[in-house]
């Protein structure tokens, strides 16, 4: 357990989060999740398995091209450097791929395949272009439901851009015209719009499926994730924090009656279980996951909410989720030399 301690204090201090107190009568954070638990994602599914050709196949015909021949050219060219890039990372399926790339601990990740495409080419120079290009492809890729990011990682990054606009037209323009209709209904103002329709397709993009899909737990986890490290770097707090996006779905009706009338509901931070704040970060192996959780718990007594929730980023996020990112299957504590070196140098970036 020292050692654990001792590695918390080893990485840089993160942020702390909202310590808000339960109000009495309102349904704890720990209480909510139990009743509306987010989605999880599996480990593989059929457009991750998919062979370049099918991707390059499925993704270069309508819906994910459109009457542009320039955006359609550019995308083209940034779906096959992103793909050449993957495919270069050890992994089964291209959401391995994308895991043990280490994009998601690059708030800019464009500059890896853009890196990559100038090793092949001789290039010296980076090329603006091709890195816009590169954002293009990813579009595509996360819309087809290819590759899977993380919420907080599609919170902090610049790129790709335009992603509800991309989510209209390839996986459900149905629903997003209906979403842009309750809005016009609503009187809401551009920017407000923009944010919530964002946060409904980052949803979509890390979980996968139609608007309809998404469930409370979904949208609880949103803004539990929004208030993260990861958003405050990119300097949006404000902007993430936008709760319209969650009473924009419930406006369509498909959200249970016993759903809560606001995002106020959520913020009972101060209430989320040890067991919550580990299990928020999706890590795979089961007897880490457990050491976790009772490791966190000897601090209950003696130590502050934000105290707690900022050990469980340190140790759950930056530490052991990192590695299962890195290096796949690995399930001990006793790292080699090697990847604790590695390790090191990532959280030290």
């Amino acid at each position: 357990m020292t050692g654990l301690q001792a590695l918390a204090g080893d990485v840089a201090p993160v942020l702390g989060r909202s310590g808000d107190k339960h109000m009495p009568g309102r349904p704890d954070l720990s209480e909510l999740l139990g009743q509306f638990p987010p989605r999880s994602g599996p480990v593989s599914w059929q457009a991750t398995e998919a062979s370049r050709g099918q991707v390059l196949a499925r993704l270069l015909v309508p819906p994910f091209t459109f009457g542009c021949p320039e955006y359609h050219a550019s995308m083209r060219r940034g779906l096959v450097c992103v793909l050449d890039w993957l495919r270069s990372q050890p992994g089964h399926t291209w959401q391995d791929r994308w895991n043990a790339s280490g994009a998601e601990h690059d708030d800019d990740w464009r500059a890896l395949p853009a890196q990559k495409a100038r090793a092949v080419s001789g290039r010296s120079k980076p090329n603006r272009y091709k890195t816009d290009e590169c954002s293009h492809g990813l579009t595509a890729l996360i819309c087809a439901e290819v590759i899977r990011p993380s919420l907080d990682w599609l919170l902090a990054t610049p790129a790709p851009k335009n992603l509800a606009a991309a989510m209209a037209r390839t996986r459900d323009p149905v629903a997003f015209s209906d979403l842009a209709a309750a809005c016009e209904a609503l009187a809401v103002g551009e920017k407000t719009r923009q944010t919530a329709l964002a946060r409904v397709a980052m949803i979509m993009a890390a979980k996968g499926g139609l608007v309809k899909d998404i469930t409370v737990g979904d949208c609880i986890e949103m803004h539990q994730v929004s208030v993260d490290a990861a958003c405050h770097r990119a300097g949006k707090a404000n902007e993430c924090r936008s709760p319209f996006f969650y009473q924009l779905l419930r406006s369509l009706g498909g959200f249970p009656k016993t759903a809560p009338l606001t995002t106020r509901a959520f913020n009972v931070r101060g209430q989320m279980s040890v067991q919550a704040m580990i299990d928020r970060y999706g890590i795979e192996c089961g007897p880490v996951r457990d050491l976790l959780v009772d490791y966190l718990g000897e601090f209950v007594v003696s130590s502050d909410y934000s105290t707690l929730t900022n050990l469980a980023y340190v140790l759950a996020k930056l530490f052991w989720r990192d590695l299962e990112l890195h290096n796949p299957g690995i399930a001990s504590l006793h790292l080699p030399p090697d990847v604790a070196s590695a390790w090191k140098q990532r959280a030290r970036a």
